[in-house]
């Protein structure tokens, strides 16, 4: 063997030597991020009222929302925000050893007349993700008050949001229906980038709308019934949030990878079934998981 090949082989035994050692590395990386993972048990809820169809598969009483608290208190756990996972996941921040989320989708008004008086007696915060054409629809209409068919008005979630009990989410400004758009997802025949410049234009309208109203601005995109695809992952980061709410059942997971804040978990909040029901299931597989 000359000189030059004795050098290429000693390069070549280098260069295998210090990839062995990166992927070693990021073996434990990934090793120690798996050991730092956090089980959160994630509740979604809608609307929280006696009337109508109360209680039912989305709709709980006052009562059990108060039982459901109740339970959480009595038991140590504390209710986190998305803020507080992101902290956790991208800046190295910590959580309690008992984290649990609640979360409030669509924004009615009963959110505000119901459930933030019980967030103040029990110093508990939660989620709420309103849709932001509602939102504008009833501040702009004033016609609030009613349990069932009335929504936040701007005033309201900015009284929620300024209390440090209630973080305001993007639920999109206008993708809350289900014909003839599923949610947020494309339509059939609808080009890549016709729907690119539709998804952008609705989540920064939101954005817009809650930076109008003095609401600090959503780091998270709460898909409406649910609907996602690696597409609207892909935007919903373009758009600039760093998570996203699905509703997908199951306990959340958290690291250190940022990336566990996409598609977070979580368990709709049945009033068909008890406090004990619900949340003994639920806290059992967070037990379980960590």
């Amino acid at each position: 063997m000359n000189r030059h090949h004795r050098w290429e082989v000693v390069l070549l035994a280098c260069l295998l030597a210090a990839a062995g050692v990166c992927l070693s590395r990021g073996r434990a990386k990934q090793a120690s991020a798996a050991m730092e993972a956090v089980a959160v048990p994630v509740a979604m809820y809608h609307s929280v009222t006696d009337e109508g169809d109360s209680p039912g598969q989305y709709v709980i009483s006052p009562s059990m929302l108060e039982r459901d608290l109740a339970y959480l208190s009595a038991r140590g756990y504390q209710t986190v925000t998305v803020a507080d996972l992101a902290a956790y996941a991208a800046e190295g921040g910590a959580l309690p050893e008992k984290p649990v989320m609640l979360t409030f989708d669509d924004g009615y008004y009963n959110n505000y007349s119901n459930v933030f008086p019980l967030l103040q007696k029990y110093r508990m915060r939660a989620v709420l993700s309103p849709v932001g054409a509602l939102t504008e629809q009833f501040t702009a209409s004033g016609d609030t008050g009613h349990e069932i068919w009335s929504y936040c008005t701007g005033a309201q979630l900015r009284e929620m949001a300024d209390s440090g009990l209630v973080e305001i989410q993007n639920h999109s400004y206008d993708f809350h229906e289900l014909r003839p758009r599923r949610g947020c997802l494309r339509r059939e025949g609808e080009s890549e980038a016709e729907y690119r410049a539709i998804f952008v234009r609705d989540t920064e309208r939101a954005q817009a709308l809650f930076a109008a109203l003095g609401i600090p601005a959503p780091v998270c995109y709460t898909y409406p019934y649910g609907a996602r695809s690696e597409e609207t992952d892909a935007l919903v980061a373009q758009c600039g949030l760093i998570a996203t709410l699905s509703c997908e059942e199951g306990v959340a997971r958290i690291t250190r990878d940022p990336a566990c804040l996409t598609g977070i978990r979580r368990c709709n909040r049945d009033g068909r079934v008890t406090s004990e029901q619900f949340w003994g299931e639920l806290l059992a597989q967070a037990e379980e998981g960590n």
